[in-house]
C-alpha cells in the first residue's frame, strides 16, 4: 500500500505495528506489518472496527486472524480476479467475431462483384460453351461463399458458446466472491449489498426494517480450550441454526470472526427483539458434541443487538446502533438480547 504520511508519523507507526506483532508473537511479514500500520493509521476504519471487534477485553490476536483480515481487506478478491480474467478473454472472442465479420464482409463484397460481372457477361452474347462455362463459375462462387458462411457459422457459434461460458464463471465467482468460505452463509461483501438493497426498499415500500447483530459468547476462551476444528465447527453450526431461525426474504452472514447478522426486511424492532430473543435460546439449547470422538463440548451462548432502521440514514448508522445493543448485552453479562433505546 501506499504509504503517505510524513516521516515521523510514519516511524511511529512503524514502531505500533512491530511493537503490537512482538507482543502478539506474531511473525513480522510483509503482511503482518501492513495490517498493523494500516490500523494504527486509522485509514482504514472497517478494518480498525473489525479488528476492535475481533480483540475485545484485551485478547490477543491470532495468526489465523491476521491472515484472515489481509485477505479481506488487502488481496483482490476472487470476484475482481474473475472479472479481469474474463475481460481478457471477452476481449479476445469479441476480437475474433469482429474478424469473422469482417471476413465475410469482404467476402460477400467479392461475391457480388463476381455476380455483377457474370450479368454484364449476360447482356453480351453467349454460346453454349460459354454458358455453361458462366453457369459452372456461378456454382462454384456460390459454393465458395457458402462454404465459408458455413465456417463462419461454426466460428460465430464456438464464440458464441465461449461467452456464454464466461457469463457462468462470472456467475460463478460472483457467488464465490459473496459467500464466506467456512460457513457457506453469505459475507461482509454480502451483508453490504443485500442490507443496501433493503434499506432502499424499506424507504420505497415504506416498511420497517430492523438488523440483528449476533456474537458469539467468550469464543475466543473456547477456540483456546477446544482447539481452532472444533471453532470453526462451532461456527459453522451457529451458521446453519441462524438460517433454520429465519425464512423468506430474511438474511443471515457472517459479519466477520464470530460475528453474524440478519437483515430483516419488514420487521419492526418489537417483532425484531422477539426473534433475536428465539434465536438466542434456539443456539443455546444446542449441544456441541463430536460424534467421532464421542465428545461433548457444551453449548454456546449468544449476545444479540437489535436496532431498527431510520428512513435517510447511512448503513453505517444502523450497524453502530445495533453493534451499542449488542455491547449492551455483553456488559449486562452475556447470553442476552439488547434491543436500541430511542
Amino acid at each position: 500500500m501506499a504509504i503517505t504520511e510524513d516521516f515521523e508519523r510514519s516511524s511511529g507507526l512503524a514502531a505500533k505495528a512491530m511493537e503490537r506483532m512482538q507482543s502478539d508473537r506474531l511473525p513480522p511479514t510483509p503482511e503482518n506489518f501492513t495490517l498493523w500500520y494500516v490500523y494504527f493509521s486509522g485509514r482504514n476504519p472497517d478494518l480498525t472496527r473489525t479488528i476492535d471487534l475481533a480483540l475485545r477485553d484485551g485478547l490477543t490476536a491470532s495468526q489465523t486472524l491476521c491472515d484472515e483480515l489481509y485477505k479481506r481487506f488487502f488481496t483482490l478478491d476472487a470476484e475482481a480476479q474473475a472479472i479481469r480474467e474474463t475481460s481478457d478473454k471477452a476481449r479476445y472472442a469479441l476480437g475474433r467475431i469482429l474478424e469473422q465479420l469482417g471476413n465475410v464482409g469482404s467476402e460477400t463484397e467479392r461475391y457480388g462483384n463476381a455476380l455483377t460481372g457474370f450479368r454484364d457477361e449476360l447482356d453480351q452474347p453467349l454460346s453454349l460453351l460459354e454458358l455453361r462455362a458462366m453457369v459452372a463459375a456461378i456454382a462454384a462462387e456460390t459454393k465458395e461463399i457458402a462454404d465459408r458462411q458455413s465456417a463462419l457459422q461454426s466460428q460465430l457459434q464456438e464464440s458464441s458458446q465461449q461467452l456464454a461460458e464466461m457469463r457462468v464463471s462470472l456467475d460463478s465467482a460472483r457467488r464465490e466472491a459473496l459467500t464466506d468460505g467456512l460457513t457457506g452463509i453469505g459475507n461482509r461483501k454480502a451483508f453490504d449489498l443485500i442490507l443496501q438493497e433493503a434499506m432502499d426498499a424499506s424507504v420505497r415500500d415504506e416498511q420497517p426494517l430492523s438488523l440483528l447483530m449476533v456474537d458469539i459468547d467468550h469464543f475466543k476462551a473456547f477456540n483456546d480450550t477446544h482447539g481452532h476444528l472444533v471453532g470453526d465447527h462451532v461456527l459453522k453450526l451457529v451458521a446453519r441454526m441462524l438460517t433454520e431461525c429465519i425464512k423468506g426474504r430474511d438474511t443471515a452472514v457472517r459479519y466477520g470472526g464470530e460475528e453474524f447478522a440478519i437483515i430483516l426486511p419488514r420487521t419492526s424492532l418489537a417483532n425484531a427483539t422477539k426473534l433475536a430473543e428465539q434465536v438466542r435460546s434456539f443456539v443455546g439449547a444446542r449441544q456441541i458434541v463430536n460424534k467421532a470422538r464421542n465428545a461433548n463440548y457444551g453449548t454456546v451462548a449468544l449476545s444479540v443487538g437489535v436496532a431498527e432502521f431510520r428512513a435517510g440514514e447511512p448503513a453505517m448508522a444502523l450497524v453502530r446502533r445495533a453493534d451499542q445493543a449488542l455491547y449492551a448485552a455483553k456488559r449486562g453479562g452475556r447470553n442476552r438480547v439488547m434491543a436500541e433505546t430511542a
